[in-house]
């Protein structure tokens, strides 16, 4: 999973735990309602008390107007049996109840007494001489009874269970009747609740639970839906910007993303100004690269064609003091001298600037190879030959070969390898004081021709090692200024040339030794 990815899902995720949070406390809000409202309630004991204040309310009227025991026996007779539903209410000193519209249940008869204690109505068909057992108990409950209502429980056993009174009264508080209603169960204890009143506060609370989890399903729902096209709107425009970097890194400076006025917008457009800055300062230093490039040109072309047309003046004027040389027994002694010195620097010279124009071939790639199977035993065999004496003769230097024996040939050209290792072994001859030990090694190693090149000469410090193949470098050995600084950095591109590679390695004060490794033909 990719990183935009894992951020949509905590993005998504963050969403669904909100809105999880909000459905669990709208739950726990309807719950403790629910519960306050349940704790509010009244003292559920008192239920025939309560039917009495309903039927005071609601006949109090017809009381006030002169009713008589007609009328009121048409209206309590449908009230007991539960057939006529009213609007029933509490007196005004309980506030816990509002209006509402409810039927009688449980009633075993209702009966309303004036102020002297007769019957005016009643329930029974019997009306206004109806005369129960416990009318002795009415007289007591209606003494008792006042406009909130008041109640008796009979004996065990006995019909009806329970009766509750309630005043009616006219607007000066006079009482004009009481209203006396008897049930045929007992009032439930305190605290378990009335058998109605649980059936519908059970029914209230799983309507509002079932509401409840349809409308959370669909909150989860939904929102899950906008939170994640939210955030694939979001995360679809970071990866826009993932990707134009990538493009940039990978080299595609052109690649924009399109901006915006958010903070993503705004990370954008910055992405667009940074894209642009590196576009310009690369082209810059493209243009400064080609211009740099074309003056390097120039230079090794210049090089090349001074260094080439250096070449036959030079070889001139060495030829005519060969000559002249040749006649010495016609010069003067000082004249002789003189035309000598000039012999060896014009060879030293000449020696310059066939190295100058071997590494500007090589520069430029135009370098001739003859590459082919060559006996490097042979060439060091005649080279030491060659400069051994010499070296002896000048100064007090002894060079000798260590040819193995059975060495394969070399992959090389043989002109070309006779100058590398010549530029070597002058290089060690020059810089081994005498009595010293220059010494030619050829031998085979690991599928390579190996020819070292080694010397007992002054050596060549640590921080001179690293540039002693570098072009015009020169050490700070004693004798570090006897040359151009050309002769290794030759050796180098010529071995590099021939498919081969070159090492130095030195103790200072004890040696040197550079290794040439050519490819076996």
């Amino acid at each position: 999973m990719s990183v935009f990815s894992r951020l949509r899902w905590r993005l998504t995720l963050s969403h669904l735990l909100a809105t999880g949070f909000t459905l669990v406390s709208m739950i726990g809000a309807v719950l403790l309602i629910g519960s306050t409202w349940f704790a509010t309630q009244g003292n559920t004991s008192r239920e025939p008390a309560n039917d009495a204040r309903n039927v005071a309310a609601a006949l109090g009227g017809m009381i006030e107007s002169g009713a008589d025991s007609a009328q009121l026996n048409a209206v309590v007779r449908p009230l007991a049996d539960g057939s006529l539903r009213t609007v029933f209410g509490f007196a005004p000193s309980d506030r816990r109840w509002g209006p509402s519209q409810v039927g009688l249940s449980g009633v075993a008869y209702i009966v309303i007494v004036n102020a002297s204690g007769a019957v005016l109505a009643s329930s029974q068909p019997s009306g206004a001489a109806f005369a129960p057992p416990e009318q002795a108990a009415w007289q007591g409950l209606t003494a008792s009874a006042d406009s909130s209502g008041s109640m008796v429980v009979l004996p065990a056993g006995a019909s009806p269970a329970a009766l509750g009174a309630a005043a009616i009264n006219d607007a000066s508080g006079r009482r004009l009747a009481t209203v006396i209603v008897a049930t045929t169960s007992p009032p439930t204890a305190p605290g378990s609740g009335g058998l109605d009143l649980a059936h519908g506060l059970a029914f209230f609370g799983a309507a509002s639970l079932a509401v409840l989890a349809a409308a959370s399903l669909f909150a989860l729902v939904s929102s899950s839906i906008v939170a994640y096209l939210l955030s694939r709107g979001l995360i679809g425009r970071l990866e826009g910007l993932g990707q134009a970097a990538e493009s940039l890194a990978a080299g595609d400076l052109s690649r924009r993303v399109k901006p915006g006025t958010d903070e993503v917008g705004q990370l954008a457009r910055r992405f667009n100004n940074m894209a642009d800055d590196l576009q310009q300062t690369l082209n810059e230093l493209r243009a400064e690269r080609d211009r740099v490039a074309g003056l390097l040109e120039d230079r090794r072309q210049l090089v090349a064609s001074a260094s080439h047309e250096l070449r036959t003046p030079v070889a001139t004027v060495r030829g005519y003091l060969e000559s002249a040389l040749g006649r010495a027994e016609r010069l003067p002694d000082e004249l002789h001298s003189d035309l000598a010195t000039m012999q060896r620097e014009l060879a030293r010279l000449q020696q310059l600037i066939d190295d100058l124009f071997a590494l500007s071939q090589a520069a430029v790639g135009r370098l001739s190879l003859r590459l082919e199977p060559t006996d490097a035993r042979a060439v060091v065999q005649r080279l030491v030959e060659t400069n051994g004496p010499l070296a002896w003769r000048q100064r007090r230097v002894e060079v000798l070969a260590e040819v193995a024996s059975e060495t394969p040939p070399a992959r090389a050209d043989r002109q070309r390898l006779e100058q590398v290792l010549s530029n070597l072994l002058g290089n060690a001859i020059r810089h081994t004081p005498p009595g010293g030990l220059v010494a030619a090694a050829v031998t085979r190693d690991d599928g390579v021709v190996r020819i070292d090149v080694r010397d007992t000469g002054e050596g060549i410090g640590e921080e001179d090692l690293p540039h002693v193949f570098e072009r015009f470098y020169r050490g700070h050995t004693p004798n570090g200024g006897t040359g151009a600084g050309l002769g290794l950095a030759l050796v180098k591109e010529l071995t590099e040339a021939m498919g081969g590679t070159v090492e130095a390695s030195s103790t200072p004060g004890e040696g040197s030794c550079f290794s040439v490794r050519l490819p076996r033909a």
